[in-house]
Parts: C-alpha cells; sequence; structure tokens
C-alpha cells in the first residue's frame, strides 16, 4: 500500500494504525496534545506514549466518563520514527492526520480503507484487520514462548476490558504492565515493519497521476 501514490499523511496513518493496533477512529482523530515523551526539537524519545482520552474510546458510556478511563498506547521505536516524519507535515496542526481540503478536520472514514483497494486489497484486508492480526500473532506468540500472562497484557494493549470488571479496577488495570507492554509493542514493530521503507522517504513524493495520463502508467504530479 505504501507504494501507491497518494498524501505521505496517508501512508503515514496507515503505518501508525498497524503499528499500535489501535482502532481506525483513534487514529483519524488523533491530536498531537495526546503524544508525550518525545523531544521533537532533538528528534529522540524516551518513554514515548500516546493517551487516546476515554471520550474517544469505543465502549459503554460509564467507561467514557472515567476520569482515569484513557486508553495508554506505549509508541516502539517505528512509531516514533512515523510520528517524527509526520511532525514535519501536520505539527503547527491540532489533528496529526488532517484532511487535504479541511485541515481542521480528520481524513475521511473511507480514507485508509480506499488505499488498501488501490494496493489490491479488495475483500483480502481492511483498516481494523491489523488489530485482528495483532491479536492473533501475539497471542501465538505467547503460547509458543510459554508466556500466559501475555495474553492478559495483550488484550490490555487492545483496550479489551474483562466484562463484570468494576470502574476503579478498570482504571488500574488499564494503566497495568507497562514495561511488558512496550516490549511487546516492541516486537510486534519489529516482526511487522521488517525491511519496510523509512518513513521519511515518503516525504517530497508524487501523490496522483495527471488527469490525461493513461492510467496508472500516465505521468506523475
Amino acid at each position: 500500500a505504501e507504494a501507491e501514490r497518494c498524501r505521505a499523511i496517508t501512508k503515514f496513518a496507515l503505518r501508525l494504525l498497524a503499528l499500535t493496533a489501535t482502532r481506525p477512529g483513534e487514529i483519524r482523530f488523533a491530536a498531537w496534545d495526546e503524544i508525550s515523551g518525545i523531544d521533537w526539537q532533538n528528534r529522540v524519545a524516551k518513554d514515548p506514549l500516546w493517551r487516546i482520552p476515554a471520550s474517544r474510546m469505543k465502549g459503554d458510556e460509564d467507561r467514557k466518563a472515567e476520569v482515569e478511563g484513557d486508553h495508554l498506547v506505549p509508541l516502539s521505536s517505528q512509531a516514533v520514527e512515523v510520528l517524527l516524519e509526520l511532525r514535519r507535515l501536520s505539527g503547527d496542526l491540532a489533528l496529526m492526520f488532517p484532511g487535504e481540503r479541511h485541515l481542521h478536520r480528520p481524513i475521511s472514514e473511507n480514507t485508509l480503507r480506499a488505499l488498501l483497494i488501490r494496493a489490491g486489497y479488495y475483500q483480502r484486508h481492511v483498516p481494523h484487520g491489523f488489530r485482528a492480526a495483532f491479536s492473533t500473532i501475539m497471542n501465538e506468540r505467547a503460547k509458543l514462548l510459554k508466556n500466559p500472562d501475555d495474553r492478559a497484557v495483550i488484550d490490555l494493549m487492545l483496550a479489551h476490558i474483562p466484562q463484570g470488571t468494576s470502574g476503579s479496577e478498570g482504571s488500574y488495570n488499564r494503566a497495568s504492565y507497562m514495561p511488558r507492554r512496550r516490549e511487546l509493542a516492541q516486537e510486534w514493530a519489529d516482526i511487522l515493519v521488517g525491511d519496510m521503507w523509512p518513513p521519511a522517504i515518503h516525504l517530497g513524493q508524487p501523490i496522483r497521476y495527471a488527469a490525461n495520463g493513461p492510467g496508472r502508467s500516465g505521468q506523475l504530479i
């Protein structure tokens, strides 16, 4: 999908979605003030974290009203690399992934799906599928490596709270196991990214084909 011609912001959104195993809606409305632990000027990070407000999380209204209901997403080194390059494009805005025409509005809910379709993944993969892949692969690794406790940690990383959990207990659980969550986030990123192009390669690239070009082989602009 990253070989397709489109805005770098769109490609960064798709990669960050995959790296964090968050929901597409959480990526769309991501704001710069939700990110901590990154020194943007010196381009270094220490315990980088994305704090998604409880009000934006999928779930019941009780959770949305919780003071400590935010979802904490530890960021891998690869996720930080994406954010450092994204910062060059939208760092002066509130939203990390603004739309092309209205910078105060997020990218469309269909943007990432459309990119996957153009890349040939129609009926094979959807943006939400990264969460399923993360759950399947990381739980299989936990089983293979005989780390049964990781299953609960993986659920926390997916913002899954067991049914019947009280509000105070849920708040406590959501902030638990952060060191292991960071390790698993990094393991997942290492598996996922592999030999992919560095994010910086997408900066300044042409984003669409000329209107008078013969399809995808036409002149790039």
